[in-house]
């Protein structure tokens, strides 16, 4: 019976091995040895092959080690009606996330894949994600933090968890909890930041302007700027006119402004009368080349961890010799 089981997991993982790219495959593959060993999909016993982890924890050697997260993540920003969960519905191929004119997304959504459909509160979306221990102090939080898994395998789905954050806005708009903080924190731990900017007025924002000048003072690298939903300003001159207006109130906020892109994007659609340029693939190519990032630093934090280890055996080994001598020493005293 035993053997049987066995056989079927086996068989399971060669399955979703098959329906797995690359990226995804050598990311899940250096998070298992870390945690249960090279032996770990063969084996349904979990004493049967030891990880990375529990090698460096071994009294003997206590060597720091951390176990790189499986999937890249990506947060997105932006004031709010700037279309953060519209994309995140068209990237995935499913409505996961409330869309609409109103201020739906008051919290923070984790969006990833799974092998079922569910939905995860507060207390559940922090034990989903250990990483965010941090968090968990912040006042108002809990009740507005929710976890998305979805079944989607839509383009690199599989390799990246979305955050979609609160929509900013200016005025009296009273969020559960300190918004700016919470964004902050989070860049920390993010691989990737996408920011929206709407073109029908709230682009502006001095508190999206705000986040983003905070952002830009340790994390300027992972940040990408694109002015959305610009199908819905169909005259070129107008269009230029925002994202000049855009432009400029960045220009004074952003540490790389040599560099600086302002991409138009909306979601595809076929019945637009001019055609107006959507870099929609470049935020989808953004998101793959962070993948791509993540699998090059996890292979190499994956072997200098090793070195590392390799290393203190060596350390311990010798360490052993010379008590073994000594101790031989003092016997034939």
């Amino acid at each position: 019976c035993a053997m049987s089981k066995a056989k079927r997991v086996t068989t399971q993982n060669g399955v979703d091995a098959l329906a797995m790219s690359p990226n995804e495959r050598i990311l899940k593959s250096i998070h298992e040895l870390y945690e249960r060993g090279p032996n770990a999909s063969a084996n349904a016993s979990a004493n049967a092959s030891i990880g990375l982890l529990d090698i460096a924890n071994d009294d003997l050697l206590r060597v720091k080690c951390f176990k790189p997260r499986k999937k890249v993540s990506a947060m997105i920003i932006g004031n709010h009606s700037a279309g953060k969960s519209s994309f995140i519905n068209w990237y995935i191929g499913e409505s996961v996330q409330t869309t609409g004119v109103a201020i739906e997304t008051r919290g923070f959504t984790f969006v990833t894949s799974g092998r079922k459909r569910e939905t995860l509160k507060g207390d559940a979306t922090f034990a989903f994600y250990d990483y965010l221990e941090g968090l968990q102090s912040v006042e108002g939080l809990n009740a507005n933090i929710f976890t998305e898994i979805s079944t989607s395998k839509e383009k690199n789905f599989s390799c990246v968890d979305i955050v979609d954050s609160p929509g900013l806005v200016d005025g009296d708009m009273c969020y559960p909890f300190d918004v700016g903080k919470v964004i902050t924190w989070m860049a920390d731990h993010v691989d990737l930041i996408l920011c929206f900017f709407d073109p029908i007025g709230q682009a502006l924002c001095k508190r999206t302007m705000k986040v983003v000048e905070a952002l830009n003072e340790h994390h300027a690298d992972k940040l990408a700027y694109y002015m959305s939903k610009a199908d819905q300003v169909e005259k070129e001159h107008d269009r230029q006119r925002v994202l000049i207006q855009i432009t400029q109130n960045l220009s004074s906020r952003i540490k790389n402004s040599h560099a600086f892109k302002l991409p138009t994007i909306y979601l595809p659609r076929d019945d637009l009368t001019v055609p107006i340029p959507n870099a929609i693939e470049e935020v989808c190519e953004d998101i793959d080349k962070a993948i791509r990032l993540t699998v090059q630093k996890n292979l190499t934090t994956m072997k200098e961890d090793c070195s590392r280890i390799d290393a203190r055996i060596d350390e311990v080994l010798a360490t052993n010799e010379v008590n073994k001598k000594d101790n031989m020493k003092r016997s034939i005293r």
